[in-house]
């Protein structure tokens, strides 16, 4: 055998040492580029429904108070909702935002009424500082004014770890409790809360669900 034949036969078990090991390598990085869109997949399918409510509290915390009122006619109030999750699992920080609108349609132009805010999430009673209440006020003209009067928007929000199997869901309890305060006023129709959850996933993703909160007249607890 040649010289020139002896290095080549040297250099071939080196050569083919050198393919594998570059093939070994680019293991990891074709599984994580299959992996990403699995996670992404998963949140762009799932879902966030209100899923259940409850006609019979007759009697209603007051937010930030040993208040409690005792309703003469039942409302009928949101009591859980369910993230119902898609093809691979959930893991991660979600912003929870859960706001009770003004009802439509009755105006209180002098005194203040109550509202509705979250009083417990998941079981666990919700800090004053993740809750906001915001009533109407009068123009301030002359230095005069700012006076709040009607029901009170309230906002509850909070990062919140969400976790969902593949396929799976996620039942969240919700506990509503009166907000704010009241003047005495006299609501003598069908008050209608609107409620909005919003849920933002950890990539930004968001996904919305609507119900609401009926107090029919007489029920005295407004």
């Amino acid at each position: 055998m040649s010289e020139l034949e002896q290095q080549n036969f040297a250099n071939k078990p080196r050569n083919r040492r050198a393919v594998v090991k570059g093939a070994a390598w680019s293991v990891p990085v074709i599984a994580a580029a299959i992996a990403a869109p699995a996670a992404s997949a998963s949140i762009a399918t799932a879902d966030v429904l209100w899923t259940a409510s409850s006609s019979s509290l007759a009697n209603l915390r007051v937010l930030d108070s040993a208040t409690v009122v005792t309703a003469q006619v039942l409302p009928t109030v949101p009591t859980a909702f369910t993230i119902t999750n898609g093809p691979g699992a959930i893991s991660g920080p979600a912003t929870v935002t859960i706001q009770v609108g003004r009802p439509s349609g009755i105006n209180i132009s002098l005194g203040r009424a109550r509202g509705f805010g979250v009083y417990s999430y998941g079981g666990v009673a919700t800090p004053s500082s993740t809750r906001a209440i915001e009533y109407q006020k009068t123009p301030v003209v002359f230095g005069i004014g700012g006076v709040e009067y009607g029901f009170p928007l309230t906002t509850y929000t909070s990062v919140q770890n969400v976790t969902v199997d593949s396929n799976g869901q996620l039942v969240v309890p919700v506990e509503f409790a009166l907000a704010g305060s009241s003047d005495l006023v006299t609501i003598q129709a069908l008050a209608s809360f609107p409620v909005t959850l919003t849920v933002t996933f950890s990539d930004g993703t968001t996904r919305t669900a609507s119900t609401s909160i009926s107090v029919p007249v007489g029920a005295g607890v407004l």
